[in-house]
């Protein structure tokens, strides 16, 4: 490993950044920047004083053939020493990630076509069990999605720490991590794009709701039925590209998985969680009891706006903190 390596990995390793470490060495964080790039060498007082800083030796520094143990690296800051993400345990990760994407993405799928059967057992007239059947079709639907979450929850859990601690990477990680990113980068902007398309594409179904079924052979419920539909596929192809791309962010830790964010992650998650079973229960109570489906809808996007809100608040909430 060649100097300006082990440079980025003990800074890490001491959860510094290069502003931190430029002050402790009084040089600047420009400097700091060309040594882990390589694009210039510290001289040996530098040298010397990154070696009392990290304590490690100068050899450990000047040497490429010599390479230590993580036990060996002394970390400031409390005694504590960041766990290592290796490259093994990053590509296992990440294959997990895109293994689950795909059926928590469908069980998200599930929960919003769950509203259909209710909506359509408006249209089965004359069929006397068809309020206790749609309702168990739509628990059924729920069940389902409520078992992959657990299930996905499951495979991951001894990679839990990756998004609740800070932690270093391994040499190499961040390289592959990011260019694995921009291979995916098409990808994800593909989808996105056509699942807010047909985001937009399904308002234009629950306000045709009023005429459609006058030129075509549709009820109402149908029509407001194919919108449902049309978020559920949205949602789909959203979160699915979005599970993988949050697996990478949480490997660099960048986005919502900073070190700074992980220490009110399970505070937010928590709020988040109890803020979602609100919406959820509003919606139902609403649309259960007015029976008006074709506006009840507004409450989602609504809710999503509002979630946005207080995911800034709460973030700013803990920075001024």
């Amino acid at each position: 490993m060649i100097l300006a390596d082990k440079i980025v990995e003990l800074r890490k390793k001491n959860n510094w950044s290069q502003e931190e470490l430029a002050g402790k060495i009084n040089v600047s964080r420009q400097a700091i920047s060309k040594w882990e790039s390589a694009q210039s060498t510290p001289d040996l007082d530098r040298i010397i004083k990154m070696s009392e800083i990290f304590g490690v030796s100068t050899d450990y520094l000047l040497k490429d053939d010599i390479e230590m143990d993580s036990a060996d690296i002394h970390t400031e800051g409390e005694g504590i020493s960041l766990r290592r993400l290796s490259m093994e345990e990053a590509n296992n990760f990440i294959d997990i990630e895109k293994r689950s994407s795909k059926p928590v993405a469908f069980g998200v799928l599930l929960c919003v076509v769950a509203v259909i059967p209710l909506i359509l057992a408006e249209d089965w007239t004359g069929f006397y069990y068809k309020d206790a059947i749609t309702t168990i079709i739509s628990i059924v639907m729920v069940a389902s999605a409520v078992a992959i979450f657990i299930l996905d929850g499951l495979k991951l859990k001894e990679y839990e720490w990756i998004e609740k601690e800070p932690f270093e990477t391994a040499y190499g990680v961040d390289g592959m991590v990011k260019e694995k990113i921009k291979n995916f980068m098409p990808q994800f902007t593909f989808n996105i794009v056509i699942g807010v398309v047909l985001c937009i594409l399904s308002i234009s179904m629950f306000v045709a709701s009023d005429f459609l079924p006058k030129v075509m052979n549709i009820t109402e419920n149908g029509v407001i039925s194919i919108g449902f539909f049309m978020i559920a596929v949205a949602v789909y192809m959203m979160v699915k590209v979005g599970i993988i791309k949050s697996s990478y962010n949480k490997i660099l830790q960048q986005g919502e998985f900073t070190i700074e964010a992980k220490e009110n992650i399970d505070r937010n998650n928590s709020f988040m969680t109890i803020y979602w079973l609100i919406v959820i229960a509003i919606f139902l109570f609403y649309s259960l009891y007015t029976n008006d489906w074709g506006r009840s809808w507004v409450i989602w996007p609504v809710a999503g706006v509002i979630s946005a809100v207080l995911h800034i608040f709460l973030s700013s909430f803990h920075k001024s903190k």
